[in-house]
């Protein structure tokens, strides 16, 4: 009961606070690095359609490059306006814990940014703890955004080799949820990096996908994560095969 009380209260200040801070970050994204993206317009445009069709629960899937690629995804696929319009377009979000708790500003930023925190090693009671708050606010018809390889890649393309199971683990909790893969990546520069370098031009490529599986338990959720990243991996080879990637 505290927990949905909290979480309530985090979605709620999150959406007023929004008018502060997102002309801030928006500012940062566009004039401060200069960042912009291939056919911007078009993506929101895509982002909304997708979200109209699809209201309920939604896992957004994405590749992992950079430490801010939530909120490069943030600002590139809705504007301050369409998330003021649209809250629940505004996905949760799934930071470690450790990455940001040494830092007053990045816990504000993370509580404003509608995280909930996981651990790596938590106790049993702390992870089912976790689970429940993306049970919760997936139910309620929330988007929880998560990089189904568990890490960045330091290759610089998506890992269809060693990959987190956790974007399965979600689907199996919310098999209704639907999955829209994101495949992000700077034009410009890309590849791995602490954070993208200044005036990088991002490409985003959104796909809808239903994953399903005959099997049960641990295989059930092994093989619905690696229906997500292989569909990255596919958006990935996609990317590369065309014009774009050249430039």
């Amino acid at each position: 009961m505290w927990d949905k009380a909290a979480l309530e209260t985090q979605r709620i200040v999150s959406y007023f606070l929004l008018i502060v801070f997102a002309p801030v970050i928006y500012a940062l994204f566009y004039w401060r690095y200069q960042f912009s993206a291939h056919e911007l317009s078009e993506v929101r445009r895509r982002y909304r359609e997708i979200r109209q069709q699809h209201p309920g629960a939604m896992l957004l899937c994405t590749n992992h490059l950079t430490l801010i690629d939530s909120i490069v995804q943030g600002a590139i696929l809705n504007s301050m306006g369409g998330y003021l319009m649209h809250v629940s377009a505004l996905p949760w979000n799934l930071p470690e814990f450790k990455n940001f708790n040494h830092s007053f500003i990045w816990r504000l930023t993370c509580y404003l940014g509608r995280c909930i925190p996981v651990t790596r090693g938590a106790s049993r009671e702390e992870s089912q703890r976790a689970q429940d708050k993306m049970r919760y606010v997936l139910e309620r018809g929330d988007i929880i955004s998560i990089f189904p390889e568990g890490k960045r890649s330091r290759s610089g393309r998506v890992d269809d080799n060693d990959y987190s199971y956790a974007s399965g683990a979600l689907l199996r909790m919310v098999p209704d949820a639907t999955v829209l893969c994101v495949y992000l990546r700077g034009m410009k520069f890309g590849g791995f990096a602490d954070w993208p370098n200044r005036s990088e031009r991002f490409f985003v490529d959104l796909e809808v996908i239903k994953p399903k599986s005959a099997l049960k338990g641990l295989r059930e959720t092994r093989d619905l994560a690696t229906q997500i990243v292989s569909q990255l991996k596919t958006m990935e080879d996609r990317f590369f095969a065309s014009p774009l990637a050249a430039r």
